[in-house]
């Protein structure tokens, strides 16, 4: 989590310096779209990987089938694994992206 907050922080302070010191209009235009971009990406990530870390099911990642005994969400560019008992309460969860844990948690 604490890594996402200096995620924050760097793209606030990139915005602010390309506002500030970026001349060309269309370079600053394409800057500022781009560090947006990221940013609603970063927002999106963070809600997820929350959701994650509380034993909830990803908002922004679509169910796609299954892997062995967990349920597969696919989100933009990370897996969500969740594995669910039969009273349909969630007993384990993990995020990966680029093939590595970021966030997971067990009941």
């Amino acid at each position: 989590m604490r890594l996402l907050i200096i995620v924050f922080v760097l793209l606030l302070a990139a915005m602010i310096c390309v506002v500030k010191f970026c001349k060309n209009k269309k370079i600053k235009i394409s800057l500022a779209v781009i560090i947006l971009i990221m940013t609603c990406y970063s927002v999106v990530l963070s809600i997820d990987m929350n959701r994650v870390n509380s034993l909830r099911v990803p908002i922004f990642a679509k169910e796609n089938g299954y892997m062995g005994s967990m349920i597969r969400y696919d989100g933009l560019g990370y897996k969500v694994g969740l594995e669910k008992d039969e009273k349909g309460n969630i007993i384990q969860i993990q995020m990966t992206m680029f093939g590595r844990l970021i966030a997971a948690a067990i009941s």
